[in-house]
């Protein structure tokens, strides 16, 4: 932007001299230089925290299927990259042993339940012990849970989308065994609901940013375009601020270390896309790795905020040929 201001500094300063309305000496030769450091001192530097800018990515979050169950797959429903609705079935587990625990349960609680109502009548007529009826009612009850526990895990045979969504990557076939581990995973899920737009603003600017303040934002995915959005949540941690449970001694901070930018969520207007000319969507239409780059207006600096809007629309269009 600085070039392109300054290359139409220089083309008035060449049609002023051609048309002999200044004559150019020493300060007219010199004066691009002074022009430069004007745009830089007044404009440029300021619009840093300003209208900070920085890289957008849409997060879309992967739920791993793991089966409440163990057993063998008997059918596969769901196929890849099909919408599905939360309760969907997308696969089923072999549930003849599960229907059997249960038949079994359900046999034995009928004749626990038999037993108790003989010791209550024996106990009733002091033929019989009252620690029989005891037994037979903890019976009942133990019974009683594990047919719960074993309808359970009859229901959970047939694994269901936790939400609305689709699978990628489906490789599970029938006749594969799965297993309730929580060390791998046979179904990747992606939620339309667990969706974020973030941002990462440099930690120099970044206290300038606050809650409610507007942004814009434009994707590669979608050249020529801009949307306006709003900042939703500041996360208050960076990767370098993460101190997880090890038994490696961490490492002491370093001035080689580069300050890694601080994520800014942000939401999308309700009309942002038919502002942008769209027919109307939402977030969760924008595929989770959709990349750009934003900028957000803050109260500072707000004569920048125009330069810092026709930066996002000129780099709106460069996507259009510019792939990186």
């Amino acid at each position: 932007m600085i070039a392109f201001l300054t290359l139409c500094y220089i083309a008035i300063l060449f049609i002023l001299v051609k048309s002999k309305v200044i004559k150019l000496n020493l300060w007219w030769k010199l004066s691009p230089l002074a022009w430069i450091l004007l745009l830089l001192v007044v404009l440029f530097i300021p619009m840093q925290w300003g209208a900070p800018a920085g890289a957008v990515n849409i997060y879309q979050g992967v739920v791993e299927i793991i089966p409440n169950v163990s057993g063998e797959v008997i059918e596969v429903s769901a196929k890849p990259l099909e919408k599905l609705k939360q309760g969907d079935v997308l696969f089923k587990v072999d549930p003849q042993p599960f229907q059997d625990q249960v038949d079994k349960l359900r046999a034995s609680l009928k004749l626990a339940k038999v037993n108790l109502k003989r010791a209550k009548e024996l106990y009733a007529k002091r033929l019989g012990p009252e620690v029989d009826v005891d037994r037979f009612t903890a019976e009942v009850d133990q019974l009683t849970a594990q047919l719960e526990t074993a309808k359970f895990e009859l229901d959970e045979t047939v694994v269901r989308a936790p939400g609305d969504g689709f699978v990628t990557g489906l490789s599970l076939r029938p006749g594969q065994r799965v297993a309730n581990l929580p060390l791998r995973s046979w179904v990747s899920f992606v939620n339309y609901d667990l969706n974020r737009l973030a941002m990462g603003i440099n930690q120099n600017v970044a206290r300038h940013v606050k809650i409610g303040q507007q942004a814009e934002v434009t994707f590669k995915i979608l050249p020529g375009k801009v949307f306006t959005a709003t900042v939703k949540n500041i996360i208050p941690i960076t990767a370098q601020g993460q101190l997880s449970p090890t038994g490696d001694v961490p490492l002491a901070p370093s001035t080689q270390d580069v300050p890694l930018p601080f994520g800014v969520i942000l939401e999308l207007d309700q009309d942002a896309f038919v502002k942008a000319g769209l027919e109307a969507l939402d977030i969760s239409r924008l595929p989770g790795g959709a990349r750009g780059t934003g900028a957000i207006y803050t109260e500072s600096g707000r004569a920048t905020h125009l330069i810092r809007k026709v930066m996002v629309r000129m780099q709106a269009w460069i996507n259009y040929v510019n792939p990186y």
